[in-house]
């Protein structure tokens, strides 16, 4: 860290790492459960979230508190990016994982989201502060592409949602594995706004990481599977 670094960077990072590691650990235990469905999803998210509003609240970490309303937002927007894979692409089926929707959309998903933003914002300003924002661009593209299909490849086993009708490796999409890459690294550009943007431009940047996040995979669609092929 630097002499000028936010003094409260390497706890943030502690509390965001630990988020992710409980995420993998969870949800490897999930797939042991035959009784898991939409619930396990909600529950598992609304602890990282307690999690984090306890971090923001004793530590007074604006920031943080910032990337959690940054991700909520675009949590809410991408719900345009999953009706589009469900009813457009007919990729996406969260039909097994049963509950309460929002359009097309488990309930839980802005959420989820919303923590997947502070995860990838949060290392990916370290990232880019640390060795550079070239090379920390690239790292967390790679971080994204690598982490996050690996809940894509648990969902199913999980009951949460599944995929079918375009290029796999096992459960987990080709253009999900693009996409994640472009969305890591979208993520940690819009947080780059953040740190001086009032509670309401927050939100407005969120709403854009949810565009981000329709463009990367509808990008990243039409590179692997090809619109054509609809």
């Amino acid at each position: 860290m630097s002499a000028n670094a936010d003094p409260l960077e390497l706890t943030r990072l502690k509390i965001v790492g630990a988020t992710i590691v409980i995420n993998i650990i969870v949800v490897a235990l999930l797939a042991l459960a035959q009784w898991s469905d939409w619930k396990t999803g909600l529950a598992l998210n609304l602890f990282d979230n307690v999690l984090l509003l306890f971090f923001v609240w004793r530590r007074r970490d604006d920031f943080l508190g910032r990337l959690m309303v940054f991700g909520l937002a675009a949590g809410l927007s991408e719900l345009a990016a999953d009706a589009w894979l469900v009813d457009w692409t007919r990729t996406l089926d969260y039909s097994i994982g049963g509950g309460p929707m929002l359009w097309r959309s488990p309930i839980w998903m802005p959420p989820a989201w919303e923590i997947v933003a502070v995860q990838f914002s949060c290392l990916g300003l370290w990232f880019c502060s640390r060795f550079g924002n070239a090379t920390g661009l690239v790292g967390i593209g790679i971080l994204g592409a690598v982490n996050i299909p690996y809940y894509e490849e648990m969902a199913k086993r999980i009951h949460w949602w599944q995929y079918g009708g375009c290029r796999m490796i096992s459960n987990t999409p080709y253009y999900i594995i693009a996409g994640e890459l472009l969305i890591a690294v979208a993520f940690t550009l819009l947080a780059k706004l953040l740190p001086r943007a009032s509670w309401s431009r927050t939100a407005a940047i969120g709403l854009a990481g949810g565009v981000a996040i329709f463009i990367a995979y509808a990008v990243a669609y039409g590179v692997t599977d090809g619109f054509a092929r609809h």
